[in-house]
């Protein structure tokens, strides 16, 4: 398990995933992480006994917080929907993708091409003629 520190920069570059982010998390990182995982364990919502094994922290607003992605947990999103919900005035939860728009200004798409434009093959190399 780890807890990664990241810039706003790098949540903009999350395109493609999604994660619930604490805010205001004080204290000891690690207690976070297990507390969070006993919780939402207790509570139904990681299931198959998967566990939140690496997560990012980032500084916003002068606050801590903490990005718990969704990849690589089986989770009951209609119980963490609820659970955010009843609990956003202690955690501050929000989704990474409400957050990045409503906070950061938006996505940054993929460097080198636009956010709409098709992916192009590359180009076959021209074979070298053999010197004589």
């Amino acid at each position: 398990m780890g807890i990664h520190a990241i810039s706003t920069d790098s949540l903009r570059r999350m395109n493609d995933s999604e994660g619930l982010i604490l805010q205001g998390c004080g204290g000891d990182l690690q207690e976070w992480l297990d507390g969070i995982n006993e919780m939402f364990t207790e509570n139904g919502i990681l299931k198959d006994g998967t566990k939140f094994q690496d997560i990012s922290s980032f500084e916003y607003d002068g606050l801590t917080c903490l990005l718990y992605p969704f990849e690589g947990v089986k989770l009951d999103v209609g119980k963490l929907a609820m659970w955010r919900i009843q609990t956003h005035a202690t955690f501050g939860g929000t989704w990474l993708s409400d957050f990045v728009p409503n906070r950061l200004g938006g996505f940054i798409p993929e460097i080198g091409r636009p956010a709409d434009a098709p992916e192009v093959p590359a180009r076959p190399k021209p074979k070298r003629q053999q010197e004589r």
